[in-house]
């Protein structure tokens, strides 16, 4: 289980998106041990109609004093190895595999990082999920929400790391993997099967904006000294929008918001914080001052009350300028995502999780001049191994 700075692969979608580094690896890509449940899940391959059989669910890894479960490692990078025993899973198929036989063994992994929340005992939580298939545990996790304010530090700033109470952002990952019976069979500690991968989703969307003004003086000015957004949703949903039917990999372009807010009125206000010089993937050319982000919800991108003079959600950006006579002026810019100064925005209809949403000020006037940009996210990738205890 490879996380935060160590995390090295990568994978685009089937729609051709380009992938994109974090840039606050602690939140964006690390991962709370302590804070994490895994749910194994099996079926016969040839029983297509059945739905997957919870097999395991682990929900305490590093204290953990079950014997088929194995953690090793050091912050950053763990191994989880995970023993079934046969009789075990015979009594989960209806079915006990043979050295010989020919069928497929389907194994499912869900995944949930960084879940608990400040209202909620991390231990407690995993406790009120009792589905033993993989569509009922579905469906009870479709249930679950997590304020923002439970995340977000309204009193920190400005800096970025001081922003977020929460130190992980959550996650939800899930894959299947085929074992042909032989290989299950003959499977053991010396001879794990090493299944692929997992790669997790982000259930925030990253937002940003990137002071790239033109001409600036000696002394830095104009600059923008602080950057807001202003949201129409103020908790989010821990899973993607079909979460059920979920492919590994591929990015999400529906989105699953948690609150329906038809008439797009502002429930929160998020600061942006700043990022340290070394975090950003901004390049220098690219940028003349400092790069603000933040983690927002899902949400919709639109007008309220279908009111096209105004947009929601809206990026609130304030600028230092030193005007002629030497004098400093303080303003205020409120740029809503659909469109500004008669310019519409390409960010789509949708605010999505696991994507990157960047408005870049390019120039300063009477009237701002900007550039947008969307990309998903680089992928958060675990590697899961399994083995069999034949006894």
């Amino acid at each position: 289980m490879a996380t935060a700075g160590t995390v090295s692969s990568t994978r685009s979608d089937d729609q051709n998106h380009k992938e994109t580094d974090s840039e606050f690896l602690d939140f964006e890509n690390s991962i709370d041990m302590n804070d994490l449940a895994i749910f194994v899940f099996a079926k016969i391959a040839d029983s297509a109609s059945d739905d997957e059989k919870l097999v395991y669910k682990f929900t305490n890894l590093l204290n953990s004093n079950d014997a088929h479960i194995d953690v090793i490692g050091s912050k950053g990078n763990y191994f989880v190895d995970l023993m079934i025993p046969k009789d075990y899973l015979k009594n989960i198929l209806g079915y006990e595999i043979k050295p010989d036989g020919k069928k497929y063994i389907i194994f499912r992994m869900l995944i949930l990082a960084n879940c608990s929340t400040s209202t909620t005992n991390t231990t407690d939580i995993w406790d009120t999920i009792t589905g033993q298939t993989f569509s009922s545990i579905i469906t009870q996790l479709a249930e679950w929400n997590f304020p923002m304010s439970d995340i977000y530090n309204a009193d920190g700033g400005p800096n970025v790391e001081t922003l977020y109470k929460k130190n992980h952002c959550p996650m939800f990952g899930t894959n299947v993997f085929a074992v042909s019976e032989p290989d299950l069979f003959n499977s053991r500690l010396e001879h794990r099967i090493n299944l692929g991968e997992v790669n997790l989703l982000r259930s925030l969307a990253k937002v940003r904006v990137v002071d790239n003004i033109q001409n600036k003086d000696t002394q830095g000015f104009p600059y923008i000294v602080e950057a807001e957004f202003l949201s129409s949703q103020n908790q989010a949903s821990q899973l993607p929008a079909g979460a059920s039917n979920y492919e590994d990999g591929l990015q999400v372009h529906t989105p699953n918001i948690f609150q329906e807010n038809s008439n797009l009125t502002c429930e929160g206000t998020y600061k942006l914080g700043i990022l340290p010089e070394s975090w950003t993937m901004t390049p220098q050319s690219q940028r003349k001052g400092n790069v603000f982000i933040g983690f927002v919800p899902e949400q919709k991108i639109g007008n309220p009350n279908n009111n096209i003079e105004v947009g929601m959600p809206i990026f609130h950006i304030k600028i230092v300028n030193k005007k002629a006579d030497e004098t400093i002026e303080n303003l205020d810019y409120y740029v809503p995502m659909t469109s500004y100064n008669g310019v519409n925005f390409s960010f789509g209809k949708n605010i999505l999780r696991n994507h990157i949403y960047t408005l870049s000020v390019n120039d300063f006037g009477a009237e701002l001049k900007m550039q947008v940009d969307v990309v998903p996210y680089r992928s958060c990738v675990l590697e899961p191994y399994f083995g069999l205890d034949r006894d």
